[in-house]
């Protein structure tokens, strides 16, 4: 794997049975990065950190710990630049949560290289509003305004 590191990739083949996903313990790091909405399972539940494991950092790049849709709530805040960890598990085998709501701001100009290349494709389809983008999201603003 990169850096020597053995990477498990998770997608949502991997996802579909639903949660809890106990086999992520097994890892020794785990990087949520999904966004949370509805019928996301849960890929940790709060027992999760007093469960055997050989989990000690969490990397939650979504951070939504105050979502009723967390897939991770096994802590209750957001950290910060300041203090970029929470200890949500203490003795011989600790476990860290690292959940910065504004990550991207650490790396400015990869993430606005990033998000600019995401939306350009969107914009350049304006002039074709009934179609892609534009037409899934013009359904889903119908949807939630009951129109």
């Amino acid at each position: 794997g990169a850096l020597g590191f053995e990477v498990t990739r998770w997608d949502m083949a991997e996802t579909a049975h639903g949660g809890p996903f106990p086999e992520i313990l097994d890892h020794e790091i785990f990087v949520n990065a999904i966004l949370a909405r509805p019928g996301v399972p849960v890929f940790l539940p709060k027992t999760a950190v007093d469960a055997l494991r050989r989990l000690t950092v969490i990397a939650d790049v979504a951070c939504d710990p105050e979502s009723d849709y967390n897939p991770v709530p096994v802590y209750d805040r957001a950290t910060s630049f300041d203090a970029p960890v929470i200890r949500v598990a203490a003795g011989p085998l600790p476990l860290d949560v690292m959940a910065i709501d504004n990550l991207p701001s650490m790396l400015p100009a990869e993430s606005s290289r990033d998000f600019a290349a995401q939306l350009l494709p969107s914009l350049a389809a304006l002039d074709r509003i009934g179609e892609g983008v534009w037409a899934r999201a013009k359904a889903e603003f119908d949807r939630h305004m009951g129109t």
